[in-house]
This record gives structure tokens, sequence and C-alpha cells, in this order.
């Protein structure tokens, strides 16, 4: 194994990709199951905080972390997912 090791990657860039260090395009994601108890908060008008909490709760991976995830994956870097999500 990898004792336990997780490689980053770094983009380098080259002529196809412009000079970016990266080609082509994946989704990161943050999906927000509406169960009942979600359901309560937004009909109760919660600030967004206490619904993100309770979906956390629930399971759901937010957006950085879905995008970390996928660097781990060396799908991706660091460096581009903070770009994305501070878009």
């Amino acid at each position: 194994g990898n004792n336990g090791k997780i490689t980053l990657y770094r983009g380098k860039g080259c002529e196809q990709c412009d000079h970016t260090g990266y080609i082509g395009r994946i989704g990161v994601f943050e999906v927000l199951v509406m169960s009942d108890e979600i359901g309560k908060l937004v009909l109760a008008h919660k600030p967004s905080s206490d619904i993100e909490k309770q979906a956390v709760d629930e399971g759901m991976s937010t957006l950085i972390q879905d995008g970390f995830l996928k660097v781990v994956d060396g799908i991706t870097t660091v460096d581009e997912v903070m770009r994305v999500i501070h878009e």
C-alpha cells in the first residue's frame, strides 16, 4: 500500500490546455435531499446554516467535501477546487 499517504497533484500545463494544467470539465456537487426534518426547518424559515447542519447530519456532502474527495482521487487539484468554490 501507500502507508496511508495521499498524493496530491498540481496542474503543470501544456499547449493543449493553454498552460492551465486543466482540460475538460468535471462537476463538483452538493445535493440537498428534502427530508421531512429539512422540510420542517424550511417551513419554519430557519437559517440556511441550520438547514445545512441538518443535511450534513443526514449524510450530505458539502460542495467543498465533494471537491476534496475528487482531489484525493487524483481527478482535480486543491487549487482548482478552491478557485471554483470561491467563484
